[in-house]
């Protein structure tokens, strides 16, 4: 009797020794992403990379006249892209500042220089006649206004009418040679008179097809000169992210199409 004491004894002594030493091991906390750096999402470098090879000024037979700044020169690899042209008047000089933006990480490029041409608006209304500069790097051209830029009348009460004045003859696309890969739509026609502008272009998708919107205004109750004006603008499609596929860009009855053969 006393021997199975002693065993039973023992045996709850060494439960308790065993419970004592064991290890708990806590469950680890799933790796929390941080936000903004979602897996797959690309990261950029932004800086200067661009090179202006060329600089051309392009006065619109208008009044007031318009001006446009075109800007070419090359990128130096497939994953540099323009992001933004900046544009700064200092007196009687005109900055033009090219922004580009880089793929960053583990991202095979193709190491060829990629040429690119863009069209900026130059902010002109209102100025005083006179010769003026834009520059963009190393590069310059001149413009002269042989009178001030401004409707006889027109002030800070000036009424506007908005309308779809604008006659596209032509819609051509371009597609940069870059990854991710860049779409511009070049239009060009006529406005019916001297004191009709662009306001406003925009290029909205639905599905597969990107519709080009020209808003025109001109001012109310001014006198205007009764001819066709020509004009020329390039805008950029919103094509990043967008799957692989045939796309339709359309104005009017005029379209075009392009084919994105890799997911952007």
């Amino acid at each position: 009797m006393k021997t199975t004491k002693i065993i039973l004894t023992l045996m709850v002594f060494t439960g308790i020794l065993l419970s004592a030493c064991q290890v708990v091991i806590e469950p680890e906390d799933p790796t929390k992403v941080p936000s903004g750096t979602e897996p797959g999402e690309p990261k950029y470098e932004y800086d200067q990379r661009a090179t202006v090879e060329s600089l051309e000024v392009i006065l619109l037979e208008s009044f007031p006249v318009q001006a446009q700044a075109i800007v070419s020169g090359t990128l130096p690899d497939g994953c540099s892209e323009l992001h933004e042209i900046s544009v700064e008047q200092n007196g009687l000089r005109f900055n033009l500042t090219l922004t580009t933006r880089h793929l960053t990480g583990d991202v095979a490029c193709t190491e060829a220089l990629v040429p690119f041409e863009e069209t900026v608006e130059l902010d002109i209304h209102g100025l005083e006649a006179g010769t003026y500069t834009v520059v963009a790097q190393d590069k310059q051209a001149t413009f002269t206004l042989d009178v001030n830029n401004v409707i006889s009348g027109e002030g800070k009460d000036t009424k506007y009418s908005y309308g779809s004045q604008a006659t596209v003859e032509t819609l051509n696309i371009n597609i940069m040679e870059s990854f991710p890969v860049q779409v511009s739509v070049d239009l060009s026609g006529y406005l019916p008179d001297g004191c009709t502008t662009i306001y406003e272009i925009t290029a909205p998708r639905e599905e597969q097809t990107f519709t080009i919107d020209i808003v025109t205004r001109k001012p109310v109750d001014v006198a205007c000169t009764m001819a066709i004006v020509p004009f020329e603008e390039t805008i950029s499609l919103a094509v990043e992210d967008l799957p692989a596929g045939e796309y339709t860009v359309q104005y009017g009855d005029l379209y075009e199409t392009f084919t994105l053969e890799q997911d952007n």
